[in-house]
């Protein structure tokens, strides 16, 4: 038990730490329940300081000393207190740079259970109201099928709730229900009941599990009508699937949640990793809208080209190494983009008004050449001249040639966004309809040249870049996360000035989806891929991020292809 006095007193604290208190302003806490650790009240101090807005997300808190001298207390018991506000969502530690807010207003324990906004909002004390918008038993999507594990056309509960908080909404929540698991679920008033009490009534079942991927992005029309803010201003959407104790996915939701507040963790009885790829919008009752059947076998089959074509090149020159698991991760890239989204200025656009892309993770070239010659950049003459010697005019790491498709040289990291911004810019005030694809690597995301174009793009508003990073959590020296981890980059790009979404970086469809998606700032799209998609020998092996291809391995990796060609064209 902690030994120091404890008390309470109503005094206003310094909310950081430029303002640190001299040891003569020190506040003293005292506990109206004398079982009531220290370190417990100290944590309820700082966090009334959080919820209510006097220490804003992104600040800075004051130091452990100044805390320890503004309350009279022990590093112990500031770090103790300090350590439940991270468990709680409310705070982070950064080494070497201090404690920061990470969002004020709602707050839920990370790692506690599903996320339920009616109980965080009651375990805060807050006054809340939930109006039912929407309420229908409807025939569920595709994804929702999919998702919550039912048959096509299965009815399902669709609901559109808001939640207010003093008369201001502070989340819209949309949420597609499995009645197999919770047959008499439609009957349920839930402007007055908690839709997880419900669940666990009609099921006989506890929820126990689920996953939750988050993206930032603009409200959108719709959801700002919902939220009364403007379509322009920013919004966190988490996406969450609930399971029962009987690991039965009973939910499917998205929410949208207004800025300043907070929900954090991936609750779970269980260790459940989170959930990489989140998806943008909430598939409405409405037809679907994507690729046809017939466009996503093709640009599926296209994918598996250009993998083929890397398999070759490395063959041609066997005794040479070469990038294989960035070409095979973006394989899908590729294919969306030239052979679906671009202009190109061969499929009738005039040459002038075609779409700019710019290959950044220039390693990765020999699987750019094989898409160029589907969409008539190159000729296969110029593929048959090869990489190297005096008449070759591809090479290993692009060179700049406009009338093949390459807008600029590579080889550097961390340029080719740079290049991009500049030239959205001044295409901006040329070509104003022209849009610039760039593609990264999430490697290159630790150079520094790749955040200061980012900050460029999003001060200057370049709603014609698009920035597409190839997520495959790898990079020359190992993974990403332990060579320098970036962290969440759809947060960062949109901290720039962008609109970010992550997505499913081997699903055409979504990527289709996403490079579609209207927008009035720079995209960011985080593609979250596999290092040497489509090979069993090189899939997340860190080992063929740059590798030589044997004869044995040549005939494998051909016969892989052709395995997944047949999957694919008798799907």
């Amino acid at each position: 038990m902690e030994t120091e006095n404890i008390g309470i007193q109503s005094h206003t604290v310094p909310a950081f730490d430029q303002q640190t208190p001299s040891s003569t302003a020190s506040t003293t806490l005292r506990a109206s329940n004398e079982s009531q650790l220290l370190h417990e009240l100290l944590a309820h101090v700082l966090k009334d300081r959080i919820i209510s807005g006097e220490w804003p997300a992104g600040s800075r808190i004051m130091s452990e000393h100044a805390l320890q001298e503004c309350y009279g207390v022990s590093r112990g018991t500031v770090r103790r207190a300090l350590a439940q506000l991270v468990q709680e969502g409310l705070l982070v530690q950064r080494k070497g740079k201090g404690t920061f807010v990470t969002r004020s207003g709602v707050a839920h324990p990370a790692s506690a259970r599903p996320l339920s906004f009616a109980r965080a909002l009651k375990e805060q004390g807050y006054d809340f109201v939930t109006r039912v918008l929407t309420k229908e038993v409807l025939p569920a999507p595709a994804e929702v099928t999919k998702t919550l594990g039912l048959a096509q056309r299965t009815p399902a509960l669709f609901m559109r709730r808001v939640r207010y908080v003093q008369d201001r909404p502070v989340v819209c929540q949309e949420s597609w229900e499995n009645l197999n698991a919770c047959p008499d679920l439609s009957t349920h008033d839930f402007e007055h009941e908690s839709l997880f009490d419900a669940v666990e009534r009609s099921s006989g079942h506890t929820i126990a599990a689920s996953q939750i991927k988050s993206t930032a992005q603009k409200a959108g029309r719709e959801h700002a009508g919902y939220l009364g803010i403007a379509p322009d201003e920013p919004v966190l959407v988490l996406e969450q699937v609930i399971s029962l104790d009987n690991h039965v996915p009973i939910e499917w939701s998205l929410t949208w949640l207004c800025g300043g507040q907070g929900v954090f963790g991936v609750a779970s009885q269980q260790e459940i990793s989170p959930v990489k790829v989140p998806h943008a919008a909430m598939p409405q009752p409405a037809a679907e809208e994507g690729l046809s059947k017939e466009k996503e076998q093709e640009l599926r089959l296209a994918a598996l080209d250009i993998r083929q074509a890397v398999v070759n090149t490395a063959h041609r020159y066997r005794d040479l190494a070469f990038h294989f698991g960035g070409a095979l991760s973006a394989a899908e890239i590729f294919a969306a983009l030239f052979l679906d989204v671009m202009h190109t200025g061969h499929d009738g656009t005039p040459w002038e008004q075609r779409d700019r892309f710019v290959l950044s993770k220039a390693h990765a070239a020999i699987g750019l050449y094989p898409v160029l010659l589907k969409a008539g950049f190159i000729s296969q003459k110029d593929i048959d001249r090869g990489l190297f010697g005096k008449d070759a005019v591809l090479f290993k790491h692009p060179q700049r040639d406009p009338s093949r498709g390459l807008e600029t040289s590579g080889g550097s990291l961390g340029m080719g966004l740079g290049y991009a911004a500049g030239l959205a810019l001044a295409l901006r005030k040329k070509q104003p309809k022209v849009r610039v694809f760039c593609l990264v690597g999430d490697g290159e995301c630790n150079e520094g040249s790749i955040w200061e174009a980012a900050s460029f793009a999003g001060h200057y508003k370049l709603s014609n870049l698009v920035c597409i990073v190839d997520a495959n959590g790898m990079q020359l020296d190992g993974t990403t996360a332990k060579v320098s981890d970036s962290g969440p980059l759809a947060a960062k790009f949109a901290a720039c000035g962008f609109e970010a979404l992550d997505v499913d970086g081997q699903s055409v469809q979504e990527l289709h989806r996403a490079l579609t998606h209207p927008h009035t700032l720079p995209l960011a799209l985080i593609a979250h891929t596999t290092k040497g998609e489509g090979l069993s020998f090189s899939e997340n092996k860190v080992e063929w991020h740059d590798h030589k291809l044997d004869e044995g391995l040549f005939e494998q990796a051909c016969a892989e292809i052709e395995r997944q060609r047949e999957a694919i064209e008798h799907a």
